[in-house]
């Protein structure tokens, strides 16, 4: 999860922020913004591509194609075996572990507790930890043709407290992070990946610090031996993002994604690709919780376009 610090591209912030808000919902690559169709719950074990059951947020679902996945790694919890209900304007899914929800304007509502899901704080790098993702995953990867890649969504982090005491945390170990990755594909059918995150969240410091690494040396079931590039948080941000305020990302990601790929070939992988042979083939939106947390944010009007 640590890794080197990143120089950023050199990129005119206010240029990066030139409107997605035109873009319909056609244009909008993220599917079903609305969660009409629910979605699949997978297995908490991470790694088990088993799906528990479905979720409906009050709707019929009955013979749709479900293009959103829950992925609870490493969870106490099942959130296929909850109970929903109304509350309000939202449909909501919550137990003491953890809590999803969508409200009738799409904002959606995800939060986690780690309290019971650890016997006690992780003591070593390679011990699992909690995961809460929305996640969708495209058969067919949209290539990344065109001058820009935006991404734009409106967030605000309602909650994000430790629950360790100052002798039991250690911030090498426990943290616990919200995220928005894009997993950029390479078309040409290699297999290697770049996983993209926008960060949205990190208790280890006000706005998210950038980074990259590549994801190994984790819990083993997790680890995708990929490069992991963390755009820089000062970027997308002009104060703390844990203040229980809406913040609006709207970003150019491309001279970001071109870099985040000159550093994978830095590092062995996609030796012979362009920036255009890559394709977004998923997106992961959620908690990372290595830590003893309660954490939660809301999420709405999210677009990927270009």
């Amino acid at each position: 999860m640590l890794g080197n610090v990143i120089v950023g591209c050199e990129s005119d912030n206010t240029n990066d922020k030139a409107g997605a808000s035109s873009t319909t919902a056609a244009d909008n690559w993220i599917q079903d913004i609305g969660f009409d169709n629910g979605a699949m719950v997978f297995n908490p074990i991470q790694g088990a591509m088993r799906v528990n059951g479905k979720i409906d947020f009050g709707k019929n679902i009955e013979g749709e194609v479900t293009d959103w996945i829950v992925t609870q790694w490493n969870s106490r919890s099942d959130l296929a075996k909850m109970e929903g209900k109304r509350e309000g304007d939202r449909y909501i899914y919550a137990n003491e572990y953890k809590t999803i929800a969508v409200a009738d304007d799409g904002t959606v509502t995800l939060g986690v507790d780690a309290t019971k899901e650890y016997d006690g704080p992780r003591v070593r790098p390679t011990d699992p930890w909690l995961h809460l993702y929305l996640e969708q995953r495209y058969k067919e990867p949209r290539r990344l043709e065109g001058d820009k890649l935006q991404v734009r969504f409106d967030v605000r982090v309602t909650e994000n407290v430790n629950l360790m005491t100052n002798a039991e945390y250690n911030p090498d170990l426990h943290a616990s992070i919200a995220v928005f990755y894009l997993i950029l594909s390479d078309m040409n059918g290699s297999g290697q990946f770049i996983n993209f995150c926008v960060p949205i969240v990190d208790n280890r410091s006000d706005i998210p610090h950038g980074e990259w690494h590549i994801d190994s040396g984790g819990a083993a079931a997790g680890n995708t031996n990929q490069l992991i590039y963390t755009l820089d948080g000062n970027k997308i941000y002009d104060g703390p993002t844990a203040n229980g305020e809406w913040h609006e990302v709207d970003i150019d990601i491309k001279p970001y994604a071109e870099e985040a790929l000159a550093i994978a070939k830095q590092n062995g992988f996609l030796k012979d690709e362009t920036y255009e042979d890559l394709g977004l083939s998923a997106i992961y939106i959620g908690w990372e919780t290595p830590g003893i947390f309660r954490s939660s944010m809301d999420i709405k009007n999210m677009i990927i376009s270009n």
